[in-house]
């Protein structure tokens, strides 16, 4: 069984930082990790600069004390730039707008593995490219920074071109409070793969059994509203799921009934999981880390593709019987 590498610092203090000082860090956009990140480090004393476009996000940059300029501007200032941007406009945007300001000696940091792993970033030679990735939502990277709490944090040197990748690394990871969770060293390879796991597996696997839950209960002559509810309009299921993440998978049974969880043991031991595991590792070998997917997702088509399948889910039985109940009951 393979175990990472895990830095922590003490919550009580900022950890070292030195390999950023006298290096202009800049934040390029301004959505919702950028935000948390960028008052992350500001509060950790290091005040980036923000690049975004002039939308919403720049309005929200200058209503928290900052001042947002475009992005080619600050990309070509920066030593250090966080590249917080949606994966999907990620390689047009460095193509056209950041990678012509970067210089050797620079730095990128991405938050996700994706575009670098699968070759669709064109950096120069001489920048150092790191990766720091919190596995925390913006909102919450902001709070657990400001509590002390921390969040758990992806960090890896994907690209060593000055030598002193590694400190950089991890003074950023500091700066935006990585570190007070644990920064967990990974790699580009094995976030991006990870994420898209989760999403292309494990959670079209918990929609399936809520879809197919839902379709037999409904068969049997129960509500709809009855069936939602216990499936997860209730928020039952979000209860569960952070006492999960605080107590562990099974620590958490003992927050349940006896009969509940005699019923969830019993019925886990009887499982067959070979299907499951035969359907995981195709997805993750034949669509993830094959390419396919992201070539697919590539395509100029995919955005047209992404919408159909909107359309299909919101025309489903239980997308419609959940838009009725969510009427009937005001919500």
């Amino acid at each position: 069984m393979a175990h990472a590498e895990i830095h922590h610092d003490d919550p009580g203090a900022i950890g070292d930082l030195g390999p950023l000082a006298g290096r202009t860090v800049a934040v390029l956009g301004y959505g919702n990790q950028g935000a948390a990140q960028a008052r992350n480090l500001r509060d950790s004393g290091v005040t980036p600069l923000v690049g975004n476009r002039n939308d919403s996000y720049a309005e929200a940059a200058a209503d928290a004390g900052f001042a947002p300029r475009p992005i080619a501007e600050v990309a070509f200032e920066a030593d250090v730039s966080l590249l917080l941007v949606p994966d999907e406009v990620q390689p047009d945007l460095v193509r056209d707008e950041i990678a012509p300001g970067l210089h050797a000696g620079d730095t990128l940091v991405v938050a996700s593995g994706y575009n670098w792993y699968f070759g669709l970033l064109e950096i120069p030679d001489g920048v150092d490219v790191v990766m720091v990735a919190p596995r925390m939502i913006g909102a919450a990277v902001r709070d657990r920074y400001v509590s002390r709490a921390g969040f758990p944090c992806f960090v890896s040197v994907e690209r060593d071109a000055t030598g002193h990748a590694w400190e950089t690394t991890m003074a950023v990871a500091r700066g935006i409070g990585g570190t007070l969770g644990g920064a967990i060293v990974s790699s580009a390879r094995e976030e991006a793969a990870l994420d898209l796991l989760s999403e292309q597996a494990v959670w079209p696997a918990v929609l399936s059994v809520l879809r197919s839950a839902h379709a037999i209960a409904v068969d049997a002559g129960f509500s709809d509203e009855a069936v939602l509810s216990e499936l997860y309009l209730s928020g039952e299921p979000a209860e569960v799921f952070d006492h999960i993440a605080r107590d562990g998978l099974f620590g958490q049974l003992g927050l349940h009934s006896r009969t509940s969880q005699y019923g969830q043991l019993r019925a886990l031991a009887a499982a067959d999981d070979a299907a499951l595991r035969d359907r995981f590792a195709a997805v993750l070998h034949d669509d993830i880390l094959s390419g396919a997917f992201a070539q697919e997702w590539s395509r100029p088509e995919a955005g047209e593709r992404l919408d159909a399948l909107r359309r299909e889910a919101d025309a489903s039985a239980i997308a419609q019987a959940e838009a009725a109940v969510r009427e009937r009951l005001g919500s």
